[in-house]
């Protein structure tokens, strides 16, 4: 899974990434992700943060199952379509 493309959604934003790390735990593959363009994820988890008072709410290991993979060729292809 290293180097691998990956995507999620945040609210409303699309997360867009690359794998970095892979690791197994109580039977799950979670990713650490190498996030693009990541700023209203980091402004949210910021403002989060210190709403609540504490210094992290977010982990940076995603369960295998919140994470899509994509093939960047295919998705750019796909893109220049529209």
């Amino acid at each position: 899974m290293i180097n691998r493309s990956v995507w999620t959604v945040f609210g409303t934003t699309l997360r867009i990434g690359t794998v970095l790390e892979e690791k197994k735990e109580n039977g799950w593959v979670f990713l650490r992700v190498s996030w693009k363009d990541d700023g209203n994820f980091i402004h949210d988890k910021e403002r989060v943060a210190k709403l609540r008072n504490i210094s992290n709410h977010y982990s940076d290991w995603y369960r295998i199952d919140k994470i899509n993979l994509f093939d960047k060729k295919q998705m750019l292809n796909t893109i220049s379509k529209l």
